[in-house]
């Protein structure tokens, strides 16, 4: 940008004859130097000045918004559960970090396979941190999906692995997914759960920082590299200023490197009698009491927050029946 094109002629040969010849000298120069060298008045000073801070200011913007418009136009990685896909503006969004945290038997691994099982075509990596992959409990939900064909390898485009040390996640986050991922096109990544390598004897709290901190950049970076969506479940805490109520697990160090954060809860409402009548004895299985779940936005920058309800029987995350 030249200032010949932007400034009047007048104010232009005046500058010019007093050797200011750049916008970065207007800016710099207080208004009674300019008078000096230029011996413009002040109106002219000023307008000056605002021609130029105006032409060269970059456009600000804040990171929600940029977050909003990231990935806007793409699908999200759906659970098949029309509530929260709803919830969720279109599933779990892709390019970013999200956290899913709750109380034991809040239905957060379920959420998981679901969330697994639905984009089994699309290929999928669940890292289980606490116990073993639920292949039992798997293999009932592959049964109850709306297509199930039973010559169909649900599981060979699901890659599964089995971690509990923070330096063995690390080692695969660094080297073998991002290998995996050059390789194979797939839609999502799992974590079940982000808290359990890191819990450890060790009171080394810089260290652990420094890794967790590592993790969520090697996640988010995968994300938007490969477009990805990313689910971290968590575990929780009790809070010190509320007995009743519980915190995510691992601290400041983790919520800050988060995207969205989810909350799962198991309410003590249950389905009437009516409501049970419109779900088969095989999908209740071994529930005697069908509990109704919520899912509820605790922070994200394209989401209200709200909450969806739904309930888990044996064929997996369900809307509740109407």
């Amino acid at each position: 940008m030249h200032l010949r094109n932007i400034l009047p002629p007048n104010i232009y040969d005046v500058i010019d004859r007093a050797g200011i010849s750049t916008e970065r000298q207007i800016i710099l120069l207080s208004i009674w130097d300019i008078k000096k060298y230029t011996n413009l008045n002040l109106d002219d000073i000023l307008l000056l000045k605002n021609i130029v801070t105006e032409n060269v200011c970059p456009t600000i913007t804040t990171g929600k918004e940029e977050l909003k418009k990231f990935n806007c136009n793409k699908a999200g990685v759906l659970t098949g559960c029309t509530g929260i896909d709803n919830l969720l503006a279109g599933g779990f969004r892709r390019g970013t970090l999200t956290e899913v945290f709750g109380e034991s038997a809040s239905g957060k691994t379920q959420l998981g396979l679901q969330l697994t099982l639905n984009n089994w075509a699309k290929g999928c990596v669940y890292i289980c941190t606490e116990d073993l992959f639920p292949t039992k409990r798997f293999e009932e939900m592959k049964i109850s999906l709306p297509q199930f064909d039973p010559r169909i390898d649900y599981g060979k485009n699901i890659f599964v692995e089995h971690i509990t040390e923070a330096i063995d996640l690390l080692s695969c986050l660094r080297v073998r997914l991002p290998k995996l991922l050059e390789h194979h096109k797939l839609a999502l990544i799992v974590i079940d759960s982000i808290a359990a390598p890191f819990r450890c004897e060790s009171n080394n709290y810089v260290k652990r920082a420094e890794d967790l901190r590592e993790v969520a950049i090697l996640l988010t970076s995968m994300a938007q590299k490969f477009d990805l969506a990313i689910l971290c479940i968590n575990q929780v805490t009790a809070s010190f200023e509320d007995s009743n109520s519980v915190l995510p697990a691992l601290g400041l160090a983790w919520s800050n490197m988060v995207t969205t954060r989810l909350m799962l809860k198991k309410t003590l409402n249950v389905l009437d009698g009516k409501s049970l009548a419109n779900i088969s004895n095989q999908q209740i299985a071994d529930h005697h009491k069908t509990y109704i779940r919520e899912l509820h936005v605790m922070f994200a920058p394209h989401l209200s927050n709200m909450m969806a309800q739904f309930i888990v029987t044996a064929c997996g995350i369900q809307d509740i029946p109407k």
